[in-house]
């Protein structure tokens, strides 16, 4: 089954869900609804904060993956990695356009819901 929201893995979409779309929508509703509060707890990682960055991105990787936002899953997992190695420097060059991708990807699924409604 194509899903057809950019930036969607369709193999791995089948993969996982087995084409089952009702399950799919649960999945998105729970990302587009959670997905803000989350964010905003990723904005502005300080030397204090970089620990509880990586916990927060480590958590934005696992729900890219569950709506199989591959290149998003990437993302997440480099920034993860540079904030377990201290990285505050990579970290804050790369936060802001992950945290853009992201609030792209919600209105992509927003929309994409939208029009699956019923």
């Amino acid at each position: 089954m194509a899903i057809g929201i950019p930036g969607v893995d369709e193999a791995n979409f089948n993969n996982l869900f087995d084409g089952d779309e009702d399950l799919y929508k649960a999945v998105l509703t729970t990302f587009a609804e959670n997905m803000p509060v989350s964010l905003a707890k990723l904005a502005n990682p300080t030397k204090e904060t970089l620990e509880d960055y990586r916990i927060r991105v480590h958590a934005l990787k696992g729900a890219c993956a569950n709506i199989c936002a591959e290149d998003l899953r990437e993302k997440a997992l480099y920034l993860e990695m540079k904030a377990k190695g201290g990285d505050l420097t990579g970290v804050q060059a790369g936060n802001g356009a992950l945290i853009k991708e992201v609030e792209e990807m919600i209105e992509k699924v927003k929309a994409w819901l939208k029009s699956h409604q019923g």
